[in-house]
């Protein structure tokens, strides 16, 4: 599944790269998209493991 997420967010990447010229946003907005994703769902196992 993490891979599935990784291959989706490159393809994003580079369709904003290829699109709009603009590389520097793009990885940026890959970067703080994977920041969000990830510390929604350590905060959902966090609130599963505490009401277990």
């Amino acid at each position: 599944m993490s891979i599935y997420f990784l291959l989706i967010g490159i393809l994003v990447l580079l369709m904003t790269g290829k699109l709009s010229r603009d590389w520097g946003s793009g990885i940026a907005g890959f970067i703080y998209g994977g920041i969000i994703f990830w510390s929604v769902k350590i905060l959902i196992i966090l609130i599963k493991s505490i009401f277990k």
